[in-house]
């Protein structure tokens, strides 16, 4: 064996040490990401369930309160339509659009009890208003904590080298938790013809 053999060889076995550490590095980080991108996921449907759960007191005490009935009427066609969007698993961008008109309706609710201000001094109605506004904070909290362990995620996916571990692991990049104009588009376009 030469010199020129021994120096090609000694390349060859630290280029091959270079990729597999590399690969490995990779892996790692791709799984790592993954998980905690599941992990968020997970926290935002906790949330989500929560705000169901709360929103049977919340709808009983509006009620009780003399609130509008058509803005209460709305909310629970809202919280109806997000349940089946969940239960009907038609992809994260619907579930946005059907929570971000959840969220929008449960707000309005509030904004007349506001105006006109029969129901500042009833608990019955606070209570359940107060663990709601909390709940949305918290869920705000968990689908921004997902939407950047997502983007994190796709990046990850999307660029080379790390893209070609990926595609050996079939990782994709995981969809967003946000309304897009698309879907708005697609809503619009269904209440038109309906």
């Amino acid at each position: 064996m030469t010199v020129s053999s021994g120096v090609v060889v000694a390349v060859v076995v630290l280029v091959a040490v270079v990729v597999v550490g590399y690969v490995l590095i990779a892996l790692r980080r791709l799984g790592r990401y993954s998980e905690q991108t599941e992990q968020s996921l997970r926290l935002v449907e906790v949330e989500l369930d929560r705000r169901h759960e709360q929103l049977g007191p919340f709808l009983a005490a509006a009620e009780a309160t003399g609130l509008s009935g058509d803005l209460l009427r709305q909310l629970g066609g809202a919280r109806s339509w997000s349940k089946a969007v969940r239960d009907r698993s038609l992809g994260l961008q619907a579930q946005a659009a059907a929570e971000n008109a959840l969220s929008a309706a449960f707000h309005a609710v509030l904004a007349d009890a506001d105006a006109r201000q029969n129901a500042l001094g009833n608990w019955a109605f606070q209570g359940p208003a107060g663990k709601l506004n909390v709940t949305e904070r918290r869920i705000a909290g968990a689908v921004r904590v997902y939407n950047d362990n997502a983007y994190r995620l796709s990046q990850a996916v999307g660029t080379f080298p790390s893209s070609l571990v990926a595609k050996s692991r079939s990782l994709t990049a995981p969809e967003p938790f946000v309304e897009t104009k698309e879907l708005l588009d697609e809503q619009q376009s269904a209440h038109i013809a309906a």
